[in-house]
């Protein structure tokens, strides 16, 4: 079933022998090359979906479906008008059912609306309640449920997929992302290998996700850019995907020149692009740039109003002096928790952070970081309690987090500045200073309410 098939309704074939799995030929010959999830992350532990992710640069990297690039939402708008005038005609359709849960995971993906994606979840559980062992709405669910960040259903749903029928290799990426983002690295590891022998630029880009959140930056950024040397050999549509994922691992590297170039790449391409436009942000804001940077965020959250944009934007406003400014992003970013679960769900770990970064810091909080951790027990939920427990003043209990979290392999400028912060808490001068030091020598890995706090420390 080609592209054009799912636009247009009107061209699909009507034999039973060519309702073929429509994941598989949308995504083309090779293994991982599609649009990006959220995070994420972000590289993005991510990436919020299509967009900022939470530690780390691809919170999901590209193996999915290949939809309209960058195209018009008018022409996804009207195709998802023909399907749905079809399922309405045939509520047996589930091929129609499974075309609109693309449909609007694809809009969700160029909206930034997440419910789009729950309409898409909708759409393919329909087509699952009529033809059960459907494969493609089976994976089709499982990566909507990574995007809006239910990594635990999509485990379940990935692994039910790979279990009875190993060839799905798309479900068997989403089960490694999913295992990533729930701190199994070991199974993940397993599974990434049954993946690389396919080759492509998304085992390459997931490669390089793994080597981030195992603490190896360098490693991260070679895979990442042999994944873009890769996708442009192949003439890959997602050249802005694989240009923001070389951005984001020099961010992370501490490579500033890099991160900028490869961001402005992404963005050439697709100036719309709101991970890229935050990520060169942050480098504008590293590299004292700070009127670029807020014009960055600006425009970056005009298109998505997400928690981790809104909050850096408020930050670089109050630089200048502008509180007024600050604080109606400060309040955006509140108003998104309190928009609906899937918001805060989604965006759970941006939001902690938000808090306790802006004198939040509290019992309840401490306690919303347990549940999210034990929701989801990789090391950024480890680090989020232990950055609840320093700012209520319990540095021992902190420090074990930490430990518990680097137990994980995980190693990064953030990671740094907590502990160091955390060490000098505790009394450990010379492990904390040593610590603090090895974070900002990291540059723009840590965006400047960060980096100001380091300082300070180090100072004091």
């Amino acid at each position: 079933m080609s592209i054009a098939t799912i636009l247009h309704p009107s061209r699909r074939p009507r034999a039973v022998g060519v309702l073929i799995a429509a994941l598989v030929i949308l995504a083309g010959s090779y293994l991982a090359t599609a649009i990006r999830p959220s995070a994420m992350p972000n590289p993005v532990g991510g990436a919020a979906p299509g967009a900022v992710a939470e530690r780390a640069p691809l919170d999901a990297a590209p193996l999915d479906v290949v939809l309209p690039a960058a195209g018009s939402l008018a022409q996804i708008d009207h195709s998802i008008d023909a399907w749905s005038k079809n399922l309405a005609e045939n509520a047996r359709d589930y091929l129609s059912a499974t075309n609109l849960a693309l449909l609007y995971h694809g809009r969700g993906r160029v909206s930034y609306d997440l419910a789009d994606h729950e309409r898409a979840l909708a759409a393919a559980r329909t087509a699952l309640s009529i033809e059960p062992t459907y494969a493609p709405a089976r994976a089709l669910e499982a990566s909507i449920q990574f995007t809006v960040h239910d990594f635990t259903g999509a485990l379940a749903t990935a692994d039910a997929l790979v279990r009875d029928d190993p060839s799905q290799l798309g479900a068997l990426a989403t089960r490694y992302d999913a295992e990533l983002e729930l701190g199994r690295i070991d199974a993940a590891r397993i599974d990434l290998a049954r993946l690389v022998p396919a080759g492509g630029p998304g085992v390459l880009v997931r490669q390089a996700r793994l080597a981030s959140v195992t603490g190896d930056p360098r490693g991260a950024l070679d895979l990442a850019r042999a994944a873009r040397t890769r996708a442009g050999a192949d003439g890959s549509e997602d050249s802005p995907f694989y240009a923001y994922a070389v951005g984001e691992y020099a961010r992370l590297a501490g490579d500033a020149a890099l991160a900028r170039a490869a961001y402005a790449d992404a963005l050439a391409v697709n100036p719309r692009d709101v991970a890229s436009l935050v990520g060169l942000a942050r480098i504008d804001a590293f590299d004292g740039r700070t009127d670029a940077a807020i014009a960055g965020l600006q425009q970056a959250t005009s298109i998505a109003p997400q928690p981790e944009p809104m909050a850096l934007l408020g930050d670089l406003l109050a630089t200048t002096g502008d509180q007024t400014g600050a604080m109606r992003a400060f309040d955006t970013v509140r108003f998104v928790e309190r928009l609906g679960d899937i918001q805060a769900t989604t965006f759970d770990r941006q939001l902690l952070r938000f808090e306790l970064d802006h004198g939040g810091a509290m019992e309840a909080l401490l306690a919303r970081a347990r549940d999210s951790l034990a929701a989801r027990p990789d090391w950024t939920g480890h680090d989020a309690v232990a950055w609840a427990l320093y700012r209520l003043g319990r540095p021992a209990e902190a420090a074990a987090e930490i430990v518990a979290a680097r137990a994980l392999g995980a190693d990064d400028a953030r990671l740094r500045y907590h502990d160091g912060a955390i060490r000098l808490a505790g009394g450990d001068t010379v492990g904390g200073r040593a610590m603090l030091r090895s974070a900002l020598d990291l540059g723009p890995a840590l965006d400047p309410i960060e980096r100001a706090e380091a300082q300070r420390l180090l100072a004091g």
